[in-house]
């Protein structure tokens, strides 16, 4: 358990961890959008796609979403537990934006 101290490199940290976690939440709206997108296009608008789309990207676009929504909100609720107990953010921040990433180029990569 890493306590803050003040000190200049752990202002760095924090404030990369605090950056971390921003851009992790940036990233679910970005994969909101890319599984919402997926959706439509597996389930076929006859104006877009002629024919149905593939629904294993239904599937994979849905399943992480719904991963995404659970990383999203546990680190939500660990940014505030250790921003209040003054702890260091960035190893948690590092986890949440890795896991964010692989979601959006998973769904990427297999539902376009």
């Amino acid at each position: 358990m890493t306590i803050r101290t003040p000190s200049p490199l752990n202002e760095r940290h924090e404030v990369l961890g605090v950056l971390l976690f921003v851009f992790a939440g940036c990233g679910f709206v970005v994969l909101s959008a890319l599984a919402g997108t997926a959706a439509i296009m597996a389930t076929g608008v006859p104006a877009v796609v002629p024919v149905a789309w593939n629904v294993d990207a239904l599937h994979v676009a849905s399943a992480a979403w719904w991963l995404g929504l659970l990383v999203a909100l546990a680190g939500l609720v660990i940014w505030i537990i250790r921003a209040q107990t003054k702890r260091t953010l960035l190893p948690w921040a590092i986890v949440d934006f890795a896991v964010m990433v692989s979601l959006v180029a998973t769904v990427w990569l297999w539902a376009f």
